[in-house]
């Protein structure tokens, strides 16, 4: 690479924060307790799983990392869900 073009170029840095994965079962505001394994409902993206639980410890609070079956995960304020009860056995 040409010297003189690299010293022209703009330096930046990024700064990545990785998730604090917590422990469960959390508390959604309703009241429900959620914990890994359990299925959540979300208005738009439908019921899927929770695999995680974690936090960046900013705005966002607790998270819910949340698997649904066509394979996408999104992570998810405790907030925007509602926990899915269990077919009775």
């Amino acid at each position: 690479m040409d010297t003189a073009l690299t010293n022209e170029m703009p330096h930046f840095e990024i700064e990545l924060e990785m998730p604090e994965h917590l422990e469960g079962p959390v508390q959604l505001p309703n009241g429900d307790l959620v914990d890994v394994g359990d299925k959540v409902e979300h208005r738009t993206f439908g019921i899927g799983e929770v695999f995680r639980i974690a936090t960046y410890h900013d705005h966002l609070g607790i998270l819910l990392c949340v698997e649904y079956p066509n394979g996408e995960d999104r992570m998810l304020c405790l907030d925007v869900v509602k926990k899915v009860n269990a077919p009775s056995k």
